[in-house]
């Protein structure tokens, strides 16, 4: 069998100095949205890891000054802002802060979101709104408010975290699964809307990952674990690690051709 092309030794270093090199934020500020804890602590930390200055907003000032511990303690860089993004207000004043702080935005992860299990009969108008406020309010905010700061960075991405049952349904989950739908569907808007003036922009769509919260519900009953994980290919739940490595590579330079995508990362449940 005749080999293969041999790549020359230097020539593959180089390759991977330039992978490296867009994987590198350089200290360009990116901000995350419920950053204290989960998928939005774990891409914080992906972020810092690959040289970002991390901006983390949340409602809990002692969770988010959790996460910046772990990147101030591991030589990264970042602050934490008290932002509640389901409040115009507070997030138009997060977005003076930024501005007035750094000038621009490399990047935004619209992280926070929250859900409910009830059949739409008994769901109620409060938690009805409860709901599309954090979860498809919040991006609407977050995005009208750094649009114009993500345009004065070079290569400036947005990454919206929407969810498996945003493309496919799951029995109660009426709110969670039409809030989620519409961040895919408000993704790709974006993506048309801004794609020309050089702004990327996609979602995440997270499968089932053992996130404090979801562990919270395995732990009370409210959701059985192995009935979970024998709907996912890979038979187990994911880290939420694995989920912010895949956040942080897409608002990175490395995923430069990615744009208004929908990217499933769900241990092959969807394809079950």
């Amino acid at each position: 069998m005749r080999a293969g092309p041999q790549v020359p030794r230097q020539e593959s270093a180089l390759k991977w100095g330039n992978m490296l090199e867009k994987l590198s934020f350089k200290g360009e500020p990116v901000l995350i949205t419920g950053g204290g804890a989960g998928i939005g602590q774990a891409t914080a930390i992906a972020l810092a890891e690959l040289g970002a200055h991390v901006i983390i907003a949340g409602r809990t000032m002692a969770r988010l000054e959790e996460t910046l511990a772990i990147i101030q303690q591991a030589g990264g860089s970042g602050e934490a802002h008290v932002c509640d993004v389901t409040i115009e207000a507070q997030v138009e004043e997060l977005a003076r802060a930024v501005r007035e702080r750094h000038g621009r935005l490399k990047a935004l992860v619209n992280n926070a979101g929250n859900n409910f299990r009830s059949p739409l009969a008994d769901l109620s108008t409060q938690k009805w709104n409860e709901i599309v406020a954090v979860n498809l309010n919040s991006i609407f905010y977050m995005c009208r408010a750094f649009i114009p700061l993500l345009l004065e960075a070079p290569k400036p991405s947005i990454l919206n975290v929407a969810s498996i049952f945003g493309v496919i349904g799951s029995p109660q989950m009426a709110v969670y699964s039409a809030t989620k739908g519409a961040v895919v569907n408000l993704t790709r808007q974006l993506a048309i809307d801004y794609g020309e003036k050089g702004l990327r922009v996609n979602s995440i769509c997270p499968g089932p990952t053992l996130s404090p919260r979801v562990a919270g519900y395995m732990n009370s009953g409210l959701s059985n674990r192995a009935r979970v994980e024998a709907q996912v290919m890979l038979h187990r739940l994911a880290t939420c690690d694995e989920i912010g490595d895949v956040a942080a590579f897409l608002v990175s330079d490395a995923a430069s051709y990615v744009h208004g995508a929908a990217i499933v990362v769900d241990g092959g449940q969807t394809i079950s």
